[in-house]
Order: structure tokens, then sequence, then C-alpha cells
């Protein structure tokens, strides 16, 4: 709901002459809750005069508030990104400026460094210079954050959660003619389902430390990379139902809008690095859930931007709008579980084959990949950068890795998401602990065996062979093209009836 009228206001800042001589153009966007104008070298931020549920801008006073609120919530996230908050006056001759201390304070604005747009993500992306490594270094600054921000045992929990959905199907349902009616009852209905079954595990991780004061606004649209540093910009600051949250919800904001533009390949690998640096399987079961809200939420925000757009702009809205709503289905699309297993001598081409197998998986963010290499790191309490002395590669050790990827698998595929475990699986017990395991769960298992085979059965010593002979290992040739691993992958699953 508009509160009042800021035309006077955004007529003012989008002439180039409110800004001195050396800015020529002002280019304008715009969001439900605040005008963004870029003039020259700077960002300048309107908050907009709306009051929706949970969001009160209503006045001056509130809107200054607001503003000065998110640029100390900005310290954190975007250090020295914001320059201030500047008040907006009326002169005695009518002219409205920024700054200063002559005329009438009517508003306030927010004043930012202007990054490149090419150091923003959402117009980087897809980008040759931003691949997995980039995602990883993304993930683990992330998860860092997450690290060292405030915990909070009382935030978040069921009845927030179940107020998102209800909210955001209240909003949906007044655009009958954007979204289907029948298609949202039922994506309604699947998440307060999964919200009722993990009740018990909401609890233990508000119990257990992981709701914590996140940014609560991961688009892409609000991070950058810029000078080999990771920016997070416009945190929220007006609702502490939004920003103190499962970190996993914060994340999947994230994900979701990785997904959202095609890049599957590159969210599952922030997606399986922050797991891993978090140490956080145990939240997995609630992934696709926060996922479908936060695309639900997306879709209504774009819903909410098409009534104050221009025609033009509303079908474009519009049509991002629907692209959110189909993305929150697809996430809680009902898939079976799959255990697959690589095994073979660690190297950088079979990495490459088992994230790219892994991003295949749907829904989104693909299945989880659980590394020796990663767990042993884990076991020690090494950093992700910090290299594993060898003198710890005992058969006793190697005996408690294979025990906890078990631990860890089970937990994974219990909670209904497909696992990718990379590993060496030079002993049989080793294999057998897996395909076992796959069994007890009723859960196919297709084990590959990545080795160069040019020259007969290559330095990995052969196909490993298992004390159950239904339990069969693929051989894939560590030379085959991207398509050629891709499309022998995918027979096999269907031979298996996966």
């Amino acid at each position: 709901m508009i509160l009042s009228d800021q035309r006077e206001i955004i007529k003012a800042l989008s002439a180039p002459e409110t800004y001195g001589k050396s800015v020529k153009k002002v280019t304008i966007r715009h969001s439900h809750i605040a005008y963004i104008f870029f003039a020259g070298d700077y960002v300048y931020k309107l908050k907009r005069a709306v009051m929706y549920p949970g969001v009160d801008f209503s006045t001056p006073e509130k809107r200054k508030l607001a503003c000065i609120a998110e640029m100390k919530r900005s310290t954190v996230y975007a250090p020295h990104l914001i320059l201030g908050v500047k008040p907006i006056r009326r002169l005695k001759n009518g002219k409205i400026k920024i700054g200063g201390t002559k005329g009438e304070e009517i508003d306030s604005v927010i004043v930012e460094k202007r990054l490149p747009n090419k150091a923003i993500l959402n117009c980087l992306l897809p980008s040759d210079c931003f691949g997995k490594n980039e995602a990883r270094a993304l993930a683990e600054h992330l998860a860092e954050l997450h690290s060292k921000a405030k915990v909070f045992h009382s935030k978040w929990g069921v009845e927030v959660i179940q107020h998102l959905i209800l909210e955001n199907e209240s909003i949906l349902s007044c655009f009958p003619n954007v979204f289907d009616v029948t298609r949202l009852n039922v994506l309604t209905g699947q998440c307060l389902e999964i919200l009722r079954k993990n009740e018990s595990l909401i609890r233990f991780r508000q119990k257990s430390g992981r709701v914590r004061k996140c940014h609560g606004d991961l688009l892409l649209s609000n991070i950058a990379c810029h000078n080999g540093k990771f920016l997070f910009f416009s945190p929220i600051e007006y609702n502490d139902s939004l920003d103190c949250i499962d970190t996993l919800y914060d994340l999947a904001f994230l994900t979701m809008d990785l997904e959202a533009k095609g890049l599957s390949h590159i969210s599952n690998a922030l997606f399986n690095h922050y797991m891993a640096f978090m140490n956080d399987l145990e939240g997995i079961a609630l992934m696709n859930l926060y996922q479908a809200i936060r695309a639900m939420g997306r879709a209504a925000v774009c819903a909410k931007i098409s009534v104050l757009s221009t025609e033009k702009e509303r079908i474009s809205v519009l049509k991002e709008a629907q692209h959110y709503f189909s993305l929150a289905c697809g996430f809680l699309v009902k898939t079976h579980p799959i255990l697959m297993a690589f095994g073979g001598a660690s190297c950088d081409r079979k990495s490459q084959i088992i994230e790219q197998i892994a991003s295949l998986i749907k829904p989104a963010p693909g299945a989880i990949t659980l590394s020796d290499y990663v767990v042993k790191k884990q076991i020690i309490g090494l950093a992700s950068c910090q290299k594993i002395n060898e003198i710890t590669d005992t058969p006793a050790f190697e005996k408690v890795v294979y025990e906890v990827i078990k631990q860890q698998t089970y937990g994974a595929l219990s909670a209904g998401e497909t696992v990718v475990i990379d590993a060496t699986f030079y002993e049989i017990e080793q294999k057998n602990t897996v395909s076992c395991l796959a069994q007890e769960l009723n859960i196919p298992f297709v084990g590959f065996w990545i080795d160069d085979v040019s020259n007969g059965c290559g330095k990995n010593n052969g196909i490993p062979q298992l004390e159950n002979k239904e339990m069969k290992w693929q051989v894939i040739d560590v030379k085959q093209s991207k398509e050629e691993i891709e499309q022998l992958v995918i027979q096999i699953l269907k031979e298996n009836m996966i």
C-alpha cells in the first residue's frame, strides 16, 4: 500500500542537475520498497512510502531510521560501500536538493559508491570469469559470515515459516490471471506438509545455534565481486523475521536465484562447498522447502512490483514472476533418492566428472557430494585451504573416514536426497559399506570406476569387485568428453530403473 506521494522527490532525483554538472544521465531502477538512482559515481536509494506486512515505511521518520539501520547492517556485509545517509530537503524556492542544512527535510536517501555493472553477479552471470572455483569462494565467504553472526534461540521457528508460506499464498492469490490457482493450492499444501514433517528438526536447529542474524536478501542482484572480494549489499533491516533466520534459509535464496538463471552447476558447487564448510548436513531435509518459499516470495515481490510498473515494464515483471512461481513448484517435485559412488584415484578430472553429474540431479541444487578428502579434514579439524598430512592415512583412520561417510550418506538418503560419494574405494570393505547401505534403505545404487582405460586396466588396478555381484560398477574413461560421460551416466541410471 502506497501511503504518501513521493512523485516530486522522484522527479527531482531523476534529473541530472540535482547531482551537479558532472552528472549527465540518471538511471533509475526500483523494487517494491525502494527507488534506486544511479548518478555518476554514486548510487542513491530512496525508500518507498509503503506499508506491507512486515514493512512499514509510512513516514519520513520511519524511512530515515530504515536508512540508518541499513547503513549499520552493511558494515558487516559490504564495508565502506555506503557513504552515509543524507536528508532530502525542499528549499524556500521549492527546489529539492540532497544534503545540506537549509530547507525543510522531507525524506532521506542512502548514498553508496557505484560499482561497475560487470561486478554485480546478476549482470556478470553467466560468464567464463565466474565458475565453480569462484562459487566455492563465495560459499566460504558466506559460511564465514554465518559462523560469526549472532545466534538467536527464540527467533525463526515453525510459526514464522508457516506465516511466510501463507503470506506468499495470500499475495499470489490476488493475481489469478498470472498464477494458476490449482497449482498455487497444491504448492502451499506441499510446503505446509513438509513443514509439519520437519517441526522437530526446525526446533533442533533453533536450539543448536543454526538460527542467526543473516543478510536475508541474497539475490544475485545484491552480490558483487569487486577487486577480488565479495560484497553483499541491501541487507534486510526492517523485519527480524526476515533476517533472524536459519542459515540454510539465507543460503536458499542464493541457490534458488542461481537456478532461476539456469546455473545449476554453479549452484551445486556452491551448495556442496558451503555444506561441507559448515558441516550442516543435518538440515538438508529443509533445503527444498526453503528454496520453494524463497521462489514463492520472489514471485510475490515481482507481482507487487508489476502493480507499480508501467504497462511496458509490467509484461516483463509478470513473466519473471511466473518463472519464479514455476521454479517454486519444481523444487517440491517428489523424486526418489539415488546413491552413486565414484571410485578411483583422486584427480582433477575425477572431481570435474562428479561435479558434472551431481548438478544434473533434480530438484536443484542437485545431489549432495561427499568426499573422503573433505571428511578427513572435518575429522582432523582442518580448514578447506589446509593440506592433509599423509601420516594420517593409516588403515585405522581410513576405516573411521568411511564410517563417517556412511553416517552422512545415511542421513542424506533418509531425508530423500540423492548422494554422490567421491572416494578411492580401493578396499572391498569400503565398497560394500556403501552398497549394503543402499540395500538396507532399498535405494538404487550405481558405482562408477573412473580410470584411464586406454592402456589395459589403467593405473587403478581395474574394475573393483564387490562381494554382492548385483552391485555392479561401471567404468568411465577419464579421456571421454563431457557430453559422452553425461550421456553414459544418464543411460546407466535409466538401465538401473532410476
